[in-house]
């Protein structure tokens, strides 16, 4: 191994975090607008950011109320919090929207990432 190879692997590990990635910070600010249905028939809208959505499923609402079901969407309130959701409810119909929307997310992120001629390193 070169002097040169030698030098550029040394600042390769020295450096603890390293996230450049051209358009890809970009995606960080990536939001999807959905519509809201609570199990007692209430509506409305929410709007959050498209990674720190972490699960969606579904919830049967107590007897009695106007909704049988509803769609529950788990995001994740503070960086670094493991059980500290907030939740959304909306339909099985939105809830079905929002996974493709995450989808599209995620073959972009991707796709932008193989064309990137930059290194990420993130330890």
């Amino acid at each position: 191994m070169t002097l040169k190879h030698l030098f550029t692997l040394a600042v390769v590990l020295a450096t603890s975090t390293f996230a450049n990635a051209g358009d890809v910070s970009t995606y960080s600010t990536f939001k999807v607008t959905f519509k809201t249905l609570s199990c007692e028939g209430s509506e409305g809208f929410g709007s959050v950011d498209v990674d720190k959505i972490l699960k969606i499923e579904s919830s049967k609402c107590e007897k009695g109320d106007p909704v049988a079901k509803v769609y529950q969407i788990l995001v994740n309130s503070r960086p670094g919090a493991s059980y500290a959701y907030l939740v959304f409810t909306t339909t099985e119909k939105e809830a079905e929207r929002i996974m493709k929307g995450v989808d599209r997310f995620q073959e972009d992120k991707a796709q932008s990432l193989r064309n990137s001629p930059r290194i990420i390193i993130d330890r």
